[in-house]
């Protein structure tokens, strides 16, 4: 394991949790103390902001953990619509053990800043199971996450593994090729394994080609 500093947004107060219900795609009501999970928090288009843990810490009292430098941007957007409720905000970094980043990309687990950025939608990302409740009420984005998924309709792009040649190197941010068409992007590399989106319409499993390097496309496949 490493450790890393991730930032600490904690929201506590009677009105805590109902609010963030309404902000986050996870169902925090649903959590008991003690209990964690993954959740979105996304713009009114749907692309996310930040990809963060949530405890349940206290009966009133919720922790919203992310990458470091992420912190200020979610407490300002859970912030902006705040009203009289009564909560509060406290901001802190903290170091935490994280797994490493060959164990993160072999589960198929994106990163913001690496394969999530400012236009990318929960259903590229591979990862809706883990962090949406379709089941709770309305959130920020949640009209078009919905119709994508009881459409079950194929997002403009999707993450997917490479696996190559342990004496190969990849670039990130690499074009994918297939049949000497760009197909998509590589994202995060570690030895022998890689992340990186493809395309609509492109099939996997299939080959290509990365650098010059010969390549694997695979389907994550659920952990």
């Amino acid at each position: 394991m490493s450790v890393v500093e991730r930032d600490l947004v904690i929201v506590s107060g009677a009105d805590a949790g109902e609010y963030l219900q309404t902000q986050l795609t996870q169902d925090v009501l649903a959590l008991a103390v003690g209990e964690s999970a993954w959740s979105f928090l996304l713009n009114p288009k749907s692309e996310i902001i930040a990809l963060m843990q949530v405890t349940r810490s206290a009966e009133v009292e919720f922790t919203l953990e992310m990458e470091s430098d992420l912190g200020d941007t979610v407490r300002q957007t859970i912030d902006e619509f705040l009203g009289r409720m009564d909560i509060s905000f406290e901001q802190r970094t903290v170091d935490t053990p994280v797994e490493e980043e060959k164990d993160r990309i072999a589960r198929g687990w994106p990163r913001m800043g690496q394969e999530i950025d400012g236009s990318v939608t929960p259903a590229m990302t591979g990862i809706v199971a883990e962090t949406i409740a379709f089941e709770k009420g309305c959130y920020t984005g949640q009209e078009f996450v919905a119709r994508v998924h009881y459409r079950d309709a194929a997002p403009p792009k999707r993450l997917v593994h490479l696996v190559f040649d342990d004496n190969e190197e990849l670039s990130e941010g690499a074009p994918i090729a297939v049949d000497s068409n760009d197909v998509g992007t590589v994202t995060s590399v570690a030895q022998g394994i890689a992340l990186g989106y493809l395309k609509r319409g492109v099939d996997t499993p299939s080959h290509g080609t990365v650098d010059n390097a010969a390549v694997e496309l695979l389907p994550i496949q659920p952990s």
